[in-house]
């Protein structure tokens, strides 16, 4: 069996092509569904955010399990097929553990570090697991990513004061408002954790805040949450404020534009406007006076920022290497136990085959057969101590594979 992963992210795509693969929970779905039923794929998992679409899988046959991943994400986003196999990154078996907990500990994100992909990560593969998509393969997998996570951050500083395209668009904002957002009012679009944190930052710089949304009450609550100087307003109030202010963040997740061009109204003052939504929440404008941000637009204040947190990310990345080193370890350490059972069972039926030839012919009596027994038992025990304990040493090593092979073919165990 192998591990294999298909990963599609910023780093090999951009933000057109990402937003056709932000699939909803009803297309991961049926994602996960053809996936198994194309015959080649044993268990997968689906990790869906708005940067990435990691694909991890366990197969027999590496080349047909990476052509039906293709094929399936091509039909679930209409992407074009050649321009997946394109773009897309495959890691196999190590390859694949190393780039999965660097995606867990949040080392292949937009900003290193952040916290809000393990969450999501583990949530991805609670999902598969609960639905049979998949089983002990993976979760053995998702728990060594999860507790190298945990180490990456407990043992280096590369999520301290973390840098967000929430907040790397807060910085642009005020670049733009001429080094401070004092007196300025944003209006913020939506109510999820890439709202909370742009807002959090622009009250920490002491612009005031409408945050607006669909449902008001919900709105509201949300807006209290957050303190002072947070207002909220509704939906359809939202044309006349973008008119009003010059700033506005949208981080909606809505699977189509919610501002578009009729919504825009001509003025003299510049606006400046952040879409750190994926797919993207402002459509296509054309207006002189209105700069407009997305995502992409955004990593290289995210990457300025990052700068001063290689050192600590050439440390994480060494926990990476261990863990991965550890699980494969691990790994073949559960491949020398059925030789180990084998050998056992081998020893227990030659010792079992002389005793009731001794007791047949008249060598032991049978009152004392039960003794006789649990004498070979012990003898063998002892001696298949020391090949067991190296075997199992083995494993550890380059070679171990070699090993289990030669001592299968010595004692025939091949049927065992």
């Amino acid at each position: 069996m192998h591990y294999l992963l298909i990963s599609i992210s910023y780093k090999n795509t951009d933000i057109a092509v990402r937003e056709k693969l932000a699939f909803d929970a009803a297309a991961q779905l049926r994602i996960l569904g053809a996936l198994k039923e194309s015959g080649n794929i044993d268990e997968t998992a689906l990790l869906v955010t708005c940067n990435r679409v990691e694909l991890v899988m366990s197969v027999s046959e590496l080349h047909l399990a990476l052509s039906s991943g293709l094929d399936v994400l091509h039909d679930a986003s209409g992407v074009d097929r050649s321009e997946l196999e394109g773009r897309a990154h495959s890691y196999e078996d190590e390859g694949a553990a190393r780039h999965l907990f660097s995606v867990a500990s949040g080392l292949e994100s937009v900003v290193v570090g952040e916290a809000q992909i393990a969450g999501q990560f583990k949530e991805a593969f609670r999902y598969a697991i609960e639905r049979g998509y998949a089983s002990k393969r993976l979760s053995a997998l998702m728990n060594h990513a999860v507790r190298c996570a945990s180490a990456v951050r407990n043992s280096t500083e590369v999520g301290k004061n973390p840098v967000s395209v929430s907040s790397a668009a807060v910085v642009q904002a005020k670049a733009i408002m001429g080094g401070s957002l004092e007196g300025e009012t944003a209006i913020v679009v939506g109510s999820g954790e890439m709202s909370r944190l742009a807002i959090l930052h622009l009250l920490g710089d002491r612009a005031k805040v409408i945050v607006v949304g669909r449902d008001l009450s919900k709105t509201q609550d949300f807006a209290r949450e957050l303190g002072g100087g947070v207002e909220a307003d509704s939906f359809a109030r939202l044309p006349q404020l973008i008119n009003a202010h010059r700033l506005l963040f949208t981080a909606t997740g809505a699977p189509h534009t919610v501002i578009n061009a009729e919504m825009v109204e001509s003025r003299d003052f510049e606006r400046a406007w952040f879409d750190i939504a994926v797919p993207r929440d402002i459509g296509a404008i054309d207006e002189a006076n209105i700069k407009i941000f997305a995502v992409d637009d955004l990593q290289d204040i995210v990457k300025t920022n990052m700068s001063l947190r290689e050192d600590e990310a050439s440390k994480a990345f060494r926990v990476v290497g261990e863990f991965v080193e550890d699980f494969f370890g691990w790994l073949s350490s559960l491949g020398a136990e059925p030789v180990i059972k084998a050998l056992r069972e081998k020893a227990s039926e030659a010792a079992k085959i002389e005793l009731d030839r001794a007791i047949k012919k008249g060598f032991i009596k049978d009152e004392n057969a039960e003794n006789a027994r649990t004498l070979l038992h012990n003898a063998f025990k002892r001696f298949l101590h020391t090949p067991t304990v190296g075997l199992r040493l083995a494993m550890d090593k380059t070679g171990g594979k070699d090993a289990l092979e030669c001592i299968s073919n010595l004692f025939d165990l091949e049927g065992k």
